[in-house]
Formats: structure tokens, C-alpha cells, sequence
């Protein structure tokens, strides 16, 4: 972890307590003069509502991943995230296997476009305008079990409260800021992570834009935590353009990102400490690890378990090999922007190491 990292790691701390190939597994590919022409939707027909949830009263989102072959058709369609039933989860999965795109050209000629996502929402009308009094009672007594740092009682009543019928799309959003404070107060960086993505899913499309820009400001400082550099200027990227370039939350974090595309471009290697994790309330979702590399030289060292795969989903390529700690990736330029899933046996960690160029 670099300096920079371990930094925003005691901040973020410290903030919670105050808050109570050389081998060539990939060949290289020339990318010059590639003209490129992204995926186009031609049909994109809303999911099924699942019946026995609609009459449950049950809302829900499901993050899916998709490729796009060379005729346009959706493949290697899984589910990355939802705050659903396994019936929401079916019911996306089926929805985008029914889609129909123009497949992406490069040089005119057509191929696969590997780096796809969509938020699938499942919502009543006039459902996500606001909280119930009854969830509020709720919302508020969760609030104060956090501020009395009685987190085990907080989460046992999240849990019943998550699991109920009826929470609007808002209502779930809020829910997740309230255990963005218990695992903030925990230390543990994956699941924070985790509840901050929930809770400003879609952009934060279902919660109010002062909590939604709070919240971005941490998960940026958590994605730093985390040597998640790419991530973090993703996240950064989002936020500029909620907030705007002269909110106070993105002057005070543009030194660091500027920290991050220094390190970015410099000879140092840096590592990613990693756990492949169940799906856990994820019912459809694959156990993985999964990110977005700042650099084109990847490897994995300290294999801590079994690990079984490596797909690597980029905007112009998808590729699959067995995992070993003895082989070094290469990513061509050619290949866009990716995403990288590392499969395995869930428990198992490792590290990530993204090396410098040469």
C-alpha cells in the first residue's frame, strides 16, 4: 500500500470515531490508427415486475455486467450487485438476454464489446418520493444505536428492516447511509465500500443530492484507502459533476487525486490487498473479486487459498485464463478500459500488484 493510501486509511478512521505475461498471457496488439465505434441499442424492452413480489409491494435494483458479441447480442450476462430477491435478480438476467444492439465496429469491422453495465430498477409508481412514518421510527432508532456504538444492535435491526416489505428505492438508499456509519465504525474498508456503492446506486438517482455528494466524498477517500486508484477517479469524475468543480468536498480532494495520477505515471509498483467474499445477500452473483486497473501490467502474488479464474472485460476485448501467482498480464492499449473478475473460493486472499510500464 503506498503512502498516500495508508493516509487516507487513519483519516477515514479517524472520521468514523469521530462520528460514531514475464510470461505473455496476453498478446500484444497494435492499436495504430483503430477507429473504434462504440455498441448502439437497437431494443432494450423493460424486465418483468416479478408477480409475488409486486404483490409483496417489494423494490429493488440489480447492477448486471454484460458483453456484446459481433452480432449484437448480449453474452456472459451476470449480476454484480442488487439489493433484490432472487426473483429481481432472475427477472434482470432474463431482461437483458432479450436485448438487441448494433454490434461495435473497429476498423469497420464488427467485434465485441466486453466492458458493459446497467442498474435494472424495479419500482412502483409514486413509490420513491419519500420515507414512511414507520420506516422513519425505525430509520431513527438505528441512528442512535450507531451513536451509542451499539453496532451489533444497529445491524440486527438494518437486517429486519432490509428484509421487510414495501421499502421504496429512497427508503433502501437511506438505509444503506445508516450502515455506511456501522462499517465505517468497523474499519472494514469491503464492506464499507460496499454499503456506500448501495447507497448512492444509479448516481445516487434515489437519495437526496446533499447526502449523495457525503457520500461520494467518502467513498472516493475509501477507494484511495484501498489502493482502488482507478476507481477512486471514477468515483472523483461522479462527484465533480453532482457537486460541481468549486464544491468545498472536490477542492478538498483534488490534491489527492492529483497524488493519484502522479503515482499512476510513476516507476513504483503498488499493490491491492484482495478477498474473494460470498455473494451473500447477492443471491445470483458469482463469488469474485473484481475491479478496474489503473495500469496495463497486472499480476497476483500471496495467494493465500484457491483461485480459479481471471476474466478480463475490456471496451474492445474479453479474455479468460486460469489464475497463477507466476504470470504477468499485459493489457494492450488496444483493448479500452476494463474490468478485471478474479474467480475463486470465497475466503481466499491475495494481493494485486499493477506495474509500472517496461
Amino acid at each position: 500500500m503506498s503512502n498516500l493510501a495508508t493516509s487516507f486509511a487513519l483519516l477515514i478512521l479517524l472520521q468514523a470515531q469521530a462520528a460514531s505475461e514475464p510470461v505473455d498471457a496476453v498478446a500484444e496488439v497494435s492499436d495504430s490508427g483503430q477507429a473504434t465505434v462504440p455498441a448502439k441499442v437497437v431494443s432494450r424492452k423493460p424486465p418483468r415486475y416479478p408477480g409475488y413480489e409486486l404483490r409483496a409491494g417489494r423494490q429493488a435494483w440489480v447492477h448486471v455486467a454484460y458483453c456484446i458479441d459481433e452480432t449484437g447480442k448480449p453474452q456472459n450476462i451476470s449480476v454484480l450487485d442488487s439489493v433484490g430477491t432472487q426473483r429481481f435478480e432472475r427477472a434482470a438476467l432474463d431482461s437483458v438476454e432479450t436485448w438487441q444492439f448494433e454490434p461495435a465496429l473497429v476498423d469497420g469491422v464488427p467485434t465485441w464489446q466486453s466492458r458493459n453495465e446497467a442498474y435494472i430498477m424495479f419500482a412502483l409508481k409514486d413509490g420513491n418520493d419519500g420515507a414512511r412514518p414507520s420506516f422513519v421510527r425505525k430509520f431513527k432508532k438505528i441512528s442512535r444505536l450507531i451513536t451509542d456504538e451499539n453496532y451489533d444492535e444497529a445491524e440486527a435491526l438494518f437486517d429486519e428492516l432490509h428484509g421487510s416489505d414495501e421499502l421504496s428505492l429512497y427508503e433502501l438508499s437511506k438505509l444503506w447511509a445508516q450502515r455506511v456509519r456501522i462499517e465505517a465504525a468497523r474499519g472494514d474498508f469491503i464492506r464499507l465500500r460496499m454499503a456506500l456503492q448501495r447507497a448512492t446506486a444509479s448516481d445516487g438517482e434515489w437519495i437526496d443530492e446533499r447526502s449523495y455528494v457525503q457520500l461520494m466524498t467518502l467513498l472516493v477517500k475509501v477507494e484511495v484507502a484501498m489502493g482502488r486508484y482507478a476507481e477512486s477517479l471514477y468515483s472523483f469524475r461522479k462527484l465533480v459533476k453532482a457537486a460541481g468543480e468549486e464544491h468545498e468536498a472536490v477542492q478538498g480532494l483534488s490534491p489527492a487525486m492529483d497524488e493519484v495520477r502522479a503515482l499512476a505515471d510513476s516507476d513504483q509498483a503498488f499493490s491491492i490487498s484482495a478477498e474473494i467474499r460470498s455473494s451473500g445477500d447477492c443471491l445470483l452473483c458469482n463469488d469474485s473479486w473484481h475491479f478496474r486497473p489503473i495500469r496495463r501490467r497486472i499480476s497476483l502474488a500471496n495467494v493465500d487459498g484457491r483461485l480459479d479464474s481471471i476474466d478480463m472485460r475490456c471496451d474492445h476485448k474479453r479474455f479468460t485464463s486460469d489464475v497463477s501467482d507466476q504470470v504477468e498480464w499485459q493489457i494492450p492499449k488496444s483493448w479500452g478500459t476494463c474490468r478485471i473478475h478474479i474467480y475463486g473460493e470465497p475466503g481466499t486472499r491475495f494481493d494485486v500488484l499493477e506495474l509500472p510500464a517496461g
